[in-house]
């Protein structure tokens, strides 16, 4: 049996959206008015976005479900799925924990509840009977203020073990702010923790090439193969990798066709520049999705051949920041 390893999942888009609509029914939640029926909520959950943007406000609901009390379920119904459905021997979950605090609380308060937020995920995504090893990723959000996102990289630093990274995530916005997320970065290295970033995912305005220097794994990156090519070489010399999540780009409108995908593969293949191809948020897009299946979907798109197969799965595991064996050490 063939054992994977991913690398970019977000908390927020990993569960399959049946899992979602149970809870909301055991919860008799309010979202119920508008989706009476399962179809409704499916075709909803998992359409086509027109921009980024878009697709993160969904994001929103699912957070405010993931509360301190309810986040047992999600996570051992993810570690469920992943290791029975999809044959993963090793995934990185990257989440926001202000996101899952208590909106009724004073931002102090909520600042105070994130360390019971990675507790509890912490505790939940080790359940015996799934022996799949769960790495977390937390992530700074370029919407919120310096003040609050230097408490969540604290958060990140208390927890090293189960939390292996920082990212910078949300929408890619406010890029003339780059010095201060290279900041971040450079201090969550110090700490010990690895980096990784959303960079390049929707445009190339947000890649700067101080980056490089304070990141082991990019968050998508595709635009810089497509739009910078040239780039690639520091990339190959630094040894970043990409985390390449095929259908979300579909889903995000980003790209119209996997098959654009080609160009990417191509250039990263020619500069030495590893890619790891990861799922994002494998709940929201069409079922089935889910690692085994990009792979598929790239080799049927012509991306990728089954003689690159085999390399670039090893790579997802040679780029991990907390399996054995793995990371830049």
């Amino acid at each position: 049996m063939t054992l994977y390893a991913d690398l970019h999942r977000h908390l927020g888009g990993a569960l399959h959206p049946r899992i979602i609509y149970k809870f909301l029914q055991r919860h008799d939640h309010p979202v119920l008015g508008y989706f009476p029926d399962y179809e409704g909520f499916y075709s909803w959950f998992t359409r086509r976005c027109r921009t980024l943007e878009e697709f993160v406000k969904i994001h929103t609901l699912v957070e405010e479900l993931q509360s301190l009390e309810h986040l047992p379920y999600f996570c051992v119904r993810l570690c469920r799925g992943a290791y029975m459905f999809e044959n993963l021997q090793y995934l990185e979950l990257r989440y926001n924990p202000y996101f899952r605090t208590d909106k009724t609380l004073s931002m102090q308060k909520r600042i105070g509840q994130m360390k019971l937020i990675v507790e509890v995920i912490t505790e939940n995504l080790r359940p015996a009977e799934y022996p799949i090893v769960v790495k977390q990723i937390i992530c700074l959000d370029r919407r919120l203020p310096q003040n609050l996102n230097e408490a969540i990289l604290k958060v990140a630093i208390d927890n090293i073990g189960p939390v292996v990274g920082i990212d910078l995530a949300g929408p890619e916005i406010n890029d003339h702010k780059f010095e201060t997320w290279i900041k971040f970065m450079a201090k969550a290295r110090a700490a010990g923790l690895k980096t990784t970033c959303h960079l390049g995912e929707t445009g190339i305005d947000n890649v700067h090439e101080q980056y490089f220097a304070v990141l082991d794994r990019i968050g998508h990156g595709i635009h810089i193969p497509l739009m910078k090519p040239d780039l690639l070489k520091e990339l190959a010399k630094r040894q970043i990798t990409l985390e390449v999540c095929p259908t979300s780009y579909c889903q995000t409108g980003v790209l119209n066709d996997l098959g654009d995908l080609r160009t990417v593969f191509e250039r990263c293949r020619k500069a030495g520049v590893s890619i790891a191809v990861c799922t994002d948020n494998p709940g929201r897009n069409p079922s089935p999705c889910t690692l085994p299946g990009e792979y598929e979907r790239l080799i049927d798109h012509d991306v990728i051949d089954f003689g690159e197969l085999k390399q670039i799965q090893n790579e997802a595991f040679r780029s991990a920041f907390g399996f054995v064996g793995g990371g830049r050490g």
